[in-house]
């Protein structure tokens, strides 16, 4: 047998079977839509993601200092226990009934996992934070929006009638900031027959009561969010709670990532939520800019939907996108969304005075 040629080796040719991306991928997966965030630009005010506009406790600062090198080199306590217990003493609620996670987000990630399966319903009063969709999309059941009431009141009979496994309410509602009663939502809750999750991001800027925390243990099928991102002023951080009946919330810690909440979060959550009286500073700082904000925008001729967020959600009318975009290009971000609903809003963020006067500022020279 004679060899080839060096550099010459003679292959049969072999017909690829790797399968393609899309063979591999989920159907229902590519055919959904990803969820959008709030633009991030460079060097631009920033009025469009509800971000607090002052920063966090000195004691976050103070904490992330102490900081120690095995806190790095180790894994972080996989069921952040000590900060499941300042937020338990925090709310007056056991901690056996907190869950924490990467965001409040990720609390609503671990309920979907845990509770529902292709097939199944949720639904939500329509327009609301645009995420419960995505995670309905990706855990691929069937999401059903219902119409909120006239003046963003709750459609509780809708709610009831559409056959959901699961319901979520944000309270107070974003884009809106409205605010529903809690003695309403455990009305609403004794009549379902499922899991009613009552998301509370904003609940600090609402009125003295409004949240259903202190309902928890009358009604065993509600569980309530609770973010630091707004009022604590630590988007970055992603820290959130998920707070319920102890039973379920075991069964959440079995579908968590098992790290889910790093070793520098857990560390700065544990400081923010002892600072009490910054935190109340935070909120007083931002209800007061809030005030301002909805006094200038009244000025423009805009109707306001009433706020109990560290939001606005304002009738602009026809050319709302066209302010938009004039803000934009002046290095001003706010939210508008080019859809039916919200078409004539814009959903603008509470800001320091400095940032506000420049808001209404470029809206008078836009022509609002």
């Amino acid at each position: 047998m004679v060899a080839p040629a060096e550099g010459h080796l003679h292959c049969t040719p072999m017909t690829s079977t790797s399968p393609s991306i899309d063979q591999l991928v989920q159907p229902h997966i590519q055919g959904m839509r990803g969820y959008t965030p709030g633009e991030q630009v460079n060097q631009c005010l920033k009025l469009n993601t509800n971000e607090c506009a002052w920063p966090p406790s000195p004691s976050v600062f103070a904490g992330l200092a102490a900081f120690v090198a095995d806190g790095l080199r180790l894994y972080p306590d996989p069921q952040s226990a000590r900060l499941r217990e300042a937020a338990g003493k925090l709310w007056n609620f056991p901690a056996a009934g907190i869950l924490a996670g990467n965001g409040s987000d990720d609390c609503l990630t671990i309920l979907y996992r845990c509770l529902l399966q292709p097939g199944d319903r949720v639904a939500v009063p329509w327009p609301t934070y645009g995420l419960y969709d995505t995670l309905a999309a990706i855990q691929n059941v069937e999401m059903v929006h219902v119409p909120w009431g006239p003046d963003w009141s709750l459609p509780g009979e809708a709610l009831l009638a559409s056959g959901a496994r699961m319901l979520l309410i944000a309270n107070p509602n974003n884009p809106s900031a409205s605010l529903i009663s809690s003695a309403e939502l455990c009305a609403l809750a004794k009549r379902f027959n499922g899991l009613l999750v009552v998301d509370e991001a904003y609940i600090d800027y609402a009125p003295e009561g409004s949240s259903c925390i202190p309902q928890l243990a009358a009604h065993p099928n509600m569980v309530v969010l609770r973010t630091c991102s707004k009022s604590y002023s630590l988007a970055g951080a992603r820290l959130g709670f998920c707070l319920g009946q102890a039973s379920l919330i075991s069964q959440m810690m079995k579908v968590k990532d098992s790290y889910n909440v790093n070793a520098l979060t857990q560390a700065v959550g544990l400081a923010a939520l002892g600072d009490r009286a910054y935190h109340q500073r935070l909120v007083a700082d931002t209800l007061a800019a809030r005030e301002t904000l909805e006094e200038g925008l009244r000025k423009l001729g805009w109707a306001l939907v009433p706020s109990s967020g560290n939001f606005v959600l304002a009738a602009a009318g026809p050319r709302a996108g066209e302010w938009y975009a004039g803000l934009k290009q002046r290095g001003i971000l706010v939210r508008w969304w080019d859809t039916p609903e919200l078409r004539e809003y814009l959903r603008i963020t509470v800001g320091q005075p400095a940032d506000q006067q420049r808001l209404l500022a470029a809206l008078r020279e836009l022509g609002a």
